[in-house]
């Protein structure tokens, strides 16, 4: 997300938009991300983690895809679609933004109870911002190179179908409900 953090409200401009609806575009993702965060938690407590992080992996890979029918799709002949694929796309992206962290974390605990939860919640959130900062920097990088999004989006895309089947290629498990109060 730190490529949509450093980068989205230039994005948006460079598509021509006004800076007060690019950074009115920026917080729908925060909207959106407050959202997707309670109904999908709640949901991953209900029908089980692993599908519905991959679900947010996904979601946020449909939405950067349909953020990139805004700017169009030359290779694919797919001309600019404007700002209807762009809100509908940052809706998309928002409403899994905040869900992983949530939903990770509890499927860490599932996995491997609550023993070792801090350490290897806390190792995991120790080196995001490693990836995190890659990420912006690559993001700029590619701008700079290209003068366009396009590769630093389909990366992102890219990467998220990528987790996505990672995630579902974990065996899920729940730890019994006394091993994880008394662990």
């Amino acid at each position: 997300m730190s490529f949509v953090n450093a980068h989205f409200v230039t994005y948006a401009r460079d598509l021509g938009y006004h800076p007060l609806v690019a950074a009115g575009c920026f917080s729908i993702i925060g909207a959106s991300a407050i959202i997707g965060a309670l109904l999908l938690g709640h949901l991953s407590d209900k029908h089980g983690r692993r599908r519905l992080l991959s679900f947010s992996f996904h979601i946020r890979s449909i939405g950067f895809v349909v953020v990139l029918l805004s700017m169009g799709v030359p290779f694919l002949g797919i001309p600019p679609l404007g700002l209807v694929p762009l809100l509908a796309g940052i809706l998309l992206v928002g409403f899994s933004w905040s869900s992983v962290a949530g939903i990770t974390a509890a499927f860490a605990s599932d996995q491997f109870g609550t023993t070792n939860l801090g350490r290897i919640y806390g190792t995991m959130f120790a080196v995001m911002p490693l990836g995190s900062g890659l990420g912006a920097y690559l993001g700029g990088l590619l701008y700079d190179v290209r003068g366009t999004y396009d590769v630093g989006i389909w990366s992102n895309v890219v990467l998220l179908v990528f987790a996505t089947l990672l995630v579902l290629s974990i065996e899920e498990r729940r730890t019994p409900m006394l091993q994880r109060a008394t662990t």
